[in-house]
């Protein structure tokens, strides 16, 4: 390949080429003829191979599908029960970070494609859960003694949520380059998002993101249970805060002082797809200067253009 087209490929894509993909999407939706979508076939297969791999689990087959049924019902509940009741009240707020809505959000959209997000999350999940129950150990431990102290627990929360930041990071600029943007289009469709639409991703972002949980089915892996599901949980609501549209006065103020993400900060990224990729803490917007601040500093006045709110199109 030559090293333009590299570049090409891997060329960070610009908010009006978000705009012109999402458009070519929705009209492939409609039913016009166009040319084969392979980012739709690669997620359909993703899919597909996630759901039959329960057919060589070694944990016994009508486990793991217990496991995957069990999994996936406990996480939809969770996740879209939560997004519903946040998005019923910033719904209903009168300053709305892309001002008033001219059109209805996509909610059904948004349902869709968060409900096919828990599945791939349930298909991670079904495996340690089916070692589990299968009388196999897995990597959660309840006790400090069984997860080697206090001080070691710290250290290895602390390294372990810095490095699966950066990948959170990173996969998400990844899927930012020209290459990768079909498999992310589907969650820039929402450009004035709500909560619902919170983990509306598809199976190849699904499983970019949520892939470390089949770490659990790792004995060797241990993770203390009760800081686990407790940062498992905050990941959840942090990231439901940052789609619903609406700011709340106390987090905007306490969460940065901790380099977290803001409902402000990431609403800018889904009006502008150029700007703050970060998705939970913002470390490394600020070392790569991908800020949206730091873009406005680098181009001149007259080079910027200001997105259009979803609801005005």
């Amino acid at each position: 390949m030559r090293t333009n087209e590299f570049r090409s490929l891997f060329g960070r894509v610009t908010d009006a080429d978000v705009m012109h993909t999402v458009a070519a999407a929705t009209t492939r939706r409609r039913g016009t003829r166009s040319r084969v979508d392979w980012a739709s076939w690669i997620n359909g297969a993703v899919l597909a191979g996630l759901t039959l791999s329960g057919l060589v689990s070694p944990y016994g087959v009508a486990n793991w599908y217990k496991a995957l049924a069990v999994g996936f019902v406990g996480i939809a509940s969770a996740v879209l029960g939560s997004a519903a009741l946040i998005t019923f009240f910033s719904e209903r707020q009168e300053q709305r970070e892309q001002g008033p809505r001219r059109k209805p959000a996509p909610i059904l959209r948004e349902v869709r494609d968060t409900t096919v997000s828990a599945w791939i999350a349930a298909c991670l999940l079904a495996w340690p859960l089916a070692r589990l129950w299968s009388g196999n150990a897995i990597g959660l431990v309840w006790t400090l003694e069984e997860a080697g102290g206090g001080p070691l627990i710290f250290v290895q929360t602390f390294a372990a949520v810095l490095v699966l930041d950066a990948w959170l990071y990173w996969k998400h600029r990844l899927l930012h380059t020209r290459l990768l943007f079909p498999f992310h289009r589907q969650h820039h469709s929402f450009r004035d998002p709500s909560s619902l639409a919170g983990f509306a991703v598809g199976p190849v972002e699904g499983l970019l993101t949520f892939w470390p949980i089949v770490i659990l089915a790792l004995p060797e892996a241990i993770h203390y249970a009760p800081l686990y599901f407790s940062l498992s949980v905050g990941f959840v609501l942090l990231n439901l805060y940052l789609h619903c549209g609406v700011a709340v006065r106390a987090f905007e103020a306490v969460l940065p002082r901790f380099l977290l993400n803001t409902s402000v900060y990431h609403n800018r990224h889904h009006a502008n797809a150029e700007v703050n990729y970060a998705e939970a803490f913002t470390i490394w917007d600020h070392l790569c200067r991908t800020r949206e601040e730091d873009l406005r500093r680098a181009k001149p006045a007259d080079a910027e253009s200001p997105a259009t709110p979803y609801g005005s199109r």
